[in-house]
C-alpha cells in the first residue's frame, strides 16, 4: 500500500504540538546546565532521563560518556547526533541575559549552547519520540546521540561509539546550526607543527650557541608563502593556513635550543595527513625543519582517554546521494517546499562520520550559524518544533528512498 505522506505530515504536526511544552522545558533544563567539554556529566544524565521519560526502547551511556537512546528494533540504524558540550564563557557581562539562565522572549530562547548545540539535542530527542508515538512505518532503528567532546575534538566521541563500542549507523544526521536548511559538507582542519633545532648557550655568550628562533625566521616566511598554492575545490574554494602559535624554551637568559610554530590548516575534502605533512616537508626541509601533526589530548567525563591526531578531515555528500534526496523529500512532505542546500563554514562531528569513516552524513538543525559562539546565543522555538517534525518523519522517507 502506498504511504500517504500528506496524512503522515498532519499526524507529525499534531504530535509536535502536543509534545512541544515538554521539549521547551527540556531545552531550558539543558541550557541551565554548564557542560564544558569533558564536564558533560549532568547534561548527559538529564538527557538520559528525558529519553526514559519519553519511553525510548533502550537508553544507555556508552564508554565515552555519550547519552544514547534507541527507538525501533531494526538492524539498520539512522543516527541523530547533536552535542551537549558548549564553548566556555569569556565575559558574562557581554550577554543580554545570564548565560545559564534560559530566557524566552518573542518565541526565542536565549542561553549558553542554545545555538550550538543544545537547540539541536532537544528536537532530535523529541523527534524520535514522535516517530515512536505515531508508530511510523520504517525498517530502520533511530539512535539519538547527545554527544560529548565536540567543541574541543569534534568526532572523537563519535569515533569511540563506532570503533570502540561497535555501533554501525548506515547514515548520520547532524543537528547543528542550519536554520532549517540542509548541509552536505564542510572543510576540514588540522594542526601542523614545524620545529627547528639549535644549540643552547648562556645569553652572555651567544656565539657559543645556535639560536633556533633566528633559524625559524625563513621557515615562517616559507610557510606563509604556501597560502598561494593551497589545494582548491569548486564548492569550498581554496584551503588556507595561519601560523597561530610560536613556542620555545622558557629560559629568557639562554640562547634557545629549539623553536616550534603551530599552523592552523583549513583543508578541502580529499586532503590527508600524509598529503598535508608532505606538502610542508617539501617547503621546510631545506631549512632543516621537522614537521608533524600532534596528538590531541582528549579525556571524557567518564575518565577515558581518547587521544588522537589533531586532524579533522573535510567531507562532501554527493548531490545524488540517497540521504540528501530523502532529506529533500522529508522537507517537501512537511512544508510543500524545496529546501535550500548548502555547506557549513565550521566543523562538526561529520569530520569522523563522513570524513574518516565514510558514513553518508547530512546536516539539518533549527539553530542559526550567526549566533554560534556569541553572547547573543539563541534559538527560535518554532524552528525547534519544526526540526522535531523533520526528525520524526525522516526515517519513513529514508526507508522509502532505499526501497
Amino acid at each position: 500500500m502506498a504511504i500517504n505522506y500528506s496524512e503522515l505530515a498532519k499526524q507529525v504536526e499534531a504530535a509536535s504540538q502536543s509534545l512541544n511544552d515538554g521539549m521547551v522545558k527540556f531545552l531550558g533544563d539543558l541550557i541551565s546546565i554548564r557542560s564544558y567539554t569533558g564536564e558533560e556529566t549532568p547534561a548527559v544524565e538529564r538527557t538520559l532521563q528525558e529519553m526514559r521519560n519519553l519511553g525510548y526502547d533502550e537508553v544507555w551511556m556508552d564508554t565515552a560518556g555519550n547519552a544514547l537512546g534507541r527507538i525501533g528494533t531494526g538492524n539498520k540504524i539512522i543516527l541523530y547526533n547533536a552535542h551537549l558540550d558548549h564553548n566556555e564563557i569569556t565575559d558574562e557581562r557581554e550577554w543580554p541575559h545570564p548565560p545559564l539562565q534560559p530566557v524566552i522572549e518573542d518565541g526565542v530562547m536565549y542561553g549558553l549552547g542554545a545555538s550550538d548545540c543544545k537547540g539541536g539535542v532537544a528536537p532530535i530527542v523529541y523527534g524520535a519520540a514522535i516517530f515512536k508515538k505515531l508508530n511510523l512505518p520504517s525498517d530502520y532503528s533511530v539512535v539519538v546521540m547527545g554527544a560529548t567532546l565536540e567543541e574541543d575534538a569534534e568526532g572523537f566521541a563519535l569515533r569511540s561509539l563506532v570503533e570502540r563500542d561497535g555501533l554501525k549507523p548506515e547514515v548520520v544526521l547532524l543537528a547543528e546550526a542550519t536554520d532549517l536548511t540542509l548541509r552536505r559538507g564542510h572543510r576540514g582542519r588540522c594542526e601542523v607543527r614545524v620545529r627547528v633545532s639549535g644549540k643552547a648557550a648562556h645569553a652572555s655568550s651567544p656565539e657559543l650557541g645556535d639560536n633556533a628562533i633566528l633559524k625559524m625566521v625563513p621557515v615562517i616566511e616559507a610557510v606563509e608563502k604556501m597560502n598561494k598554492d593551497m589545494p582548491s575545490h569548486s564548492l569550498f574554494g581554496k584551503g588556507n593556513q595561519v601560523i597561530s602559535l610560536i613556542n620555545g624554551p622558557h629560559t629568557p637568559n639562554s640562547v634557545p635550543s629549539w623553536c616550534e610554530i603551530t599552523v592552523d590548516r583549513r583543508m578541502v575534502p580529499g586532503e590527508t595527513m600524509e598529503s598535508i605533512t608532505e606538502s610542508f616537508r617539501k617547503v621546510v626541509a631545506p631549512f632543516g625543519a621537522e614537521v608533524y601533526i600532534p596528538e590531541q589530548p582528549v579525556k571524557t567525563h567518564t575518565g577515558i582517554n581518547l587521544d588522537g591526531p589533531s586532524f579533522y578531515p573535510g567531507w562532501l555528500l554527493p548531490e545524488d546521494a540517497p540521504l540528501l534526496e530523502a532529506g529533500k523529500k522529508t522537507f517537501h512532505a512537511l512544508w510543500g517546499e524545496e529546501p535550500h542546500v548548502n555547506i557549513w563554514r565550521f566543523s562538526t562531528d561529520g569530520t569522523y562520520s563522513a570524513g574518516a569513516a565514510g558514513i553518508p552524513t547530512l546536516g539539518f538543525g533549527p539553530e542559526e550559524e550567526k549566533y554560534v559562539h556569541t553572547p547573543q546565543d539563541q534559538v527560535n522555538l518554532e524552528k525547534v518544533r519544526k526540526a522535531a517534525m523533520f526528525y520524526a518523519l525522516f526515517p519513513v522517507l529514508y526507508a522509502a528512498q532505499m526501497g
